[in-house]
């Protein structure tokens, strides 16, 4: 009687493990990523910003990103501090927030930005990058131009700007804002599709409003003597950082991918639920057995029907939840 309740289950967990659901997990193990959900307010790098999460969003360490960005064949820089992602997997987006140590930078050129001198400098560099991810047989990236201009903020100290690009037949933006800070700059991309970036800008701002440097890491504690970047002004951060190799497709690979999971560890709950109930109901069954002194085949025979009851319910589950 085990022997046979102990084929079935092995039966049912090698049919799980066959299906797409368990393959993507198997390719993307999310169940490492140490996801905080909002609301609730983090910590973004060591000892450098704070997030007020709201409660629509979830957030990733600097650790989990860097994991994250490779699952995603993004070029990895090293200077990941977080990411946020909304909750609902119907929203396609993510916001990546990194940071750049050059210390200080100056804003005195912020009215003499040559956008289009600045978008060929980004061409140049984004077809350097797709020459490494042909060699490595990654999707490459196709600059289109300016979704927006270049333009800074001088109450908030944030430059912003967003480049269109194509991917593989499809259209997406990298929208980025750099938030200047006194001793580097905290480098915030958003990364979605074309026909849903002014929907998604909003949450970014939002993103945004509720991130800021700690005391005495601010732009506005500068002090004479603190280390001044040498990159040159807000131009240079605009061409050297654009943080274009950050392609949005991969953002709605990952969502698909984090929401299989979760249909997994649903699944195996469900799956030893119903085994929980299998033996339950055949103790039942040997009882009533014993009570009425009747031919043990009833009982082998029931216990069957309740395993191939149960295992037909978590199949059903599993294709009602793809």
């Amino acid at each position: 009687m085990f022997k046979r309740i102990l084929t079935l289950i092995v039966v049912l967990i090698t049919a799980m493990l066959n299906t797409g659901i368990a393959h993507a997990e198997a390719s993307v193990d999310l169940s490492k990523v140490n996801w905080i959900e909002g609301p609730k307010t983090v910590d973004v790098g060591t000892d450098l910003a704070k997030l007020d999460l709201p409660s629509e969003y979830m957030f990733a360490n600097g650790k989990d990103t860097k994991e994250i960005m490779k699952k995603m064949d993004n070029t990895v820089s090293g200077a990941e501090q977080g990411i946020v992602f909304p909750k609902d997997d119907n929203e396609n987006w993510y916001v990546l927030f990194e940071f750049d140590d050059i210390g200080y930078v100056e804003d005195k050129d912020a009215n003499k930005i040559d956008a289009d001198k600045i978008l060929s400098q980004i061409k140049e560099g984004t077809e350097k990058d797709n020459k490494e991810r042909r060699k490595s047989g990654k999707p490459v990236l196709d600059i289109i131009g300016w979704d927006e201009k270049p333009h800074y903020d001088a109450n908030t100290h944030n430059l912003t700007w967003s480049v269109l690009c194509n991917s593989e037949g499809t259209q997406i933006v990298n929208y980025n804002v750099r938030i200047l800070g006194r001793g580097g700059v905290t480098e915030v991309t958003l990364v979605a599709d074309k026909d849903e970036m002014d929907k998604v800008k909003p949450n970014l701002e939002t993103i945004i409003s509720k991130y800021s440097y700690k005391e005495g890491k601010k732009y506005t504690d500068y002090i004479k003597g603190d280390k001044v970047a040498e990159v040159g002004g807000l131009a240079a951060l605009i061409a050297g950082g654009t943080g274009v190799a950050k392609i949005g497709i991969f953002a709605k690979i990952l969502l698909m991918l984090k929401k299989a999971w979760m249909l997994i560890i649903v699944g195996i709950g469900a799956f030893f639920k119903g085994i929980m109930s299998i033996f339950k109901r055949k103790r039942k069954t040997t009882n009533e057995i014993n009570n009425n002194s009747e031919d043990t085949t009833y009982g082998e025979n029931t216990t069957v029907d309740a395993i191939n009851e149960n295992t037909s319910t978590v199949s059903d589950s599993l294709r009602d939840d793809n």
